[in-house]
């Protein structure tokens, strides 16, 4: 069974990343409806596949036969396979490039910094921790992010804000911010007497020490929307919680200071 268990991945695999899974489920119901057979010629008129695709399919279906599988038991084993398959794909590493800016005709660059931004806040579960530079609530969809935030504390997620200048961001933000104090975690730098570093000038978001957002762009209605400004998104790399880990040293070693 081992070389047909490889061929059925292989074709599962082929259809999820050519983003042909509808075929998929047009094949596992024609299965459950009887309309095909064991017989190629039945799957290439009534599924129409690709090229490459048709002749992974030629290929499972010869292998099949030679071991004398079923339609019904070959259908069991595509389902495991694309089951398989797809949670393998949840939890791949992806890196993808974020920007504030025109929308070019090329269209290189698919996300912008606003929707990453806001995504990343309404899929958190248990954490949202953002480095900030500057931090400007003027314009209402800034504001709209904040009562993400909000809402992200009331799924009871813990979040960390960590600012350069205490004064004028925590007075920004607080001024804003519609829930309990005690619900929102504001730390600044300090650094340390002998340090030669003199700001904090980062600007990130880390979401469940899972999901990472890197960007030129201050938390503010140009950074968001008006600069033109560049990023990378990662998902489901390690180097998410490496980040939050030398973050979360700064504040063991009080180089960080709570503001409330």
């Amino acid at each position: 069974m081992n070389k047909l268990n490889e061929k059925i991945v292989r074709f599962i695999s082929v259809c999820i990343a050519s983003s042909n899974e509808h075929l998929l489920a047009i094949l596992f119901e024609q299965i459950n409806n009887g309309t095909l057979t064991n017989e190629f010629i039945t799957w290439q008129s009534k599924l129409k596949f690709p090229f490459e695709l048709e002749f992974l399919a030629y290929d499972m279906l010869n292998e099949a036969a030679k071991k004398n599988v079923e339609l019904m038991e070959l259908r069991k084993y595509l389902d495991l396979a694309f089951m398989i398959a797809k949670q393998q794909k949840e939890h791949e590493p992806s890196i993808s490039p974020v920007w504030t800016g025109p929308n070019l005709e090329s269209g290189l660059i698919k996300l912008n910094t606003y929707d990453t931004v806001r995504y990343l806040i309404e899929s958190a579960e248990q954490e949202i921790f953002i480095v900030g530079y500057s931090f400007s609530f003027r314009e209402e969809s800034v504001k709209e992010l904040l009562k993400s935030v909000e809402r992200a504390v009331e799924r009871n997620c813990r979040v960390n804000i960590i600012v350069n200048d205490v004064e004028n961001n925590f007075k920004e933000i607080m001024k804003h911010w519609e829930k309990e104090n005690y619900q929102l975690n504001v730390y600044h730098w300090i650094g340390t007497d002998s340090s030669d570093y003199t700001s904090l000038h980062a600007k990130l978001i880390i979401v469940d020490q899972r999901k990472l957002l890197l960007t030129s762009a201050n938390f503010s209605y140009h950074g968001f929307r008006k600069n033109i400004e560049t990023g990378v998104i990662i998902e489901n790399h390690e180097i998410s919680r490496d980040i939050w880990k030398q973050y979360h040293s700064l504040m063991k070693e009080n180089q960080m200071k709570r503001a409330y």
